[in-house]
């Protein structure tokens, strides 16, 4: 404990000249979250306590997102390799609030997902996580998180399975991530006409978006954010949102569409990326 404590004063005594910590908001691994004031403003402070932590690549990847987008989301104050520290965003979804995915804000979701792929698209040239290899800079030449992967997304994609084969192993599910790499191993098109690299939420539920007056006020939670094609980030909204909420599905999706078309191979590599 008393360790914990002096490493959250250390990394938070590196990025300001005055800080407080006010109070603990989650601590749930492979991450802790609190409320602290810095340099005189209120905010966030997030950091790993646990070897699948990525807190660092998430305060890169909203950055990135905040300066290069019209996505909403909080101002990151500082960064550092295992943790964050952002500005307290007024709008950001609380924890304990009801979740409601109904039409209004799954066309709301939409609309803000497609323009997250379509402002970011330019920026990345590979699909990938965005954890970088031990001794690479985080970051490229134009500021943008750097991208560990491939110009192929099936093999980033593999990758990443791998890569969290022993998570899921861990709770019983390694026979599932087995089964999806033997299917995209034999399946060299299971892909085909997916589309470009995007910068994918990962994970963007109500929990994570907050919408208000039919208008999304705040993305936050970066952290399983990855370079890949958009129908990767589409299928991680909708089908642990929706269910089969047929109505909403569609709102969803004509919200997206009214932004940004879908890629041409969208509805037929679905399947693979739904698996």
């Amino acid at each position: 404990m008393r360790r914990d404590t002096d490493e959250r004063r250390d990394r938070l005594e590196s990025a300001s000249d005055s800080h407080r910590i006010v109070r603990r908001l989650r601590d749930v691994p492979p991450h802790e979250v609190y409320e602290v004031r810095v340099d005189g403003r209120r905010a966030v402070y997030k950091r790993d306590t646990g070897p699948t932590g990525s807190a660092g690549v998430e305060g890169r990847v909203t950055a990135f997102v905040g300066r290069e987008t019209s996505v909403p989301v909080p101002e990151v104050l500082s960064v550092g390799d295992d943790h964050y520290v952002a500005a307290w965003h007024p709008d950001a979804p609380e924890p304990d609030a009801a979740r409601v995915a109904d039409e209004t804000w799954a066309r709301a979701a939409g609309r803000t997902l497609a323009t997250l792929h379509a402002e970011t698209e330019s920026h990345l040239g590979v699909f990938g996580s965005f954890r970088p290899r031990d001794g690479a800079d985080p970051v490229t030449d134009d500021g943008a998180p750097r991208v560990d992967g491939t110009e192929d997304w099936r093999e980033a994609a593999l990758a990443e399975v791998r890569r969290r084969r022993p998570v899921l192993a861990r709770y019983g599910h390694g026979d599932v991530a087995d089964a999806v790499v033997a299917l995209l191993r034999d399946r060299a098109d299971a892909f085909a006409g997916a589309g470009p690299p995007v910068c994918c939420h990962g994970w963007a539920t109500p929990e994570h978006v907050a919408v208000a007056d039919g208008r999304v006020a705040c993305v936050v939670d970066f952290e399983h954010a990855v370079a890949a094609p958009a129908g990767f980030d589409y299928w991680r909204t909708v089908l642990p949102t929706f269910g089969g909420d047929d109505a909403s599905s569609t709102a969803f999706r004509e919200g997206y569409e009214s932004v940004r078309s879908l890629p041409s191979g969208f509805d037929r590599a679905r399947r693979s990326t739904r698996c």
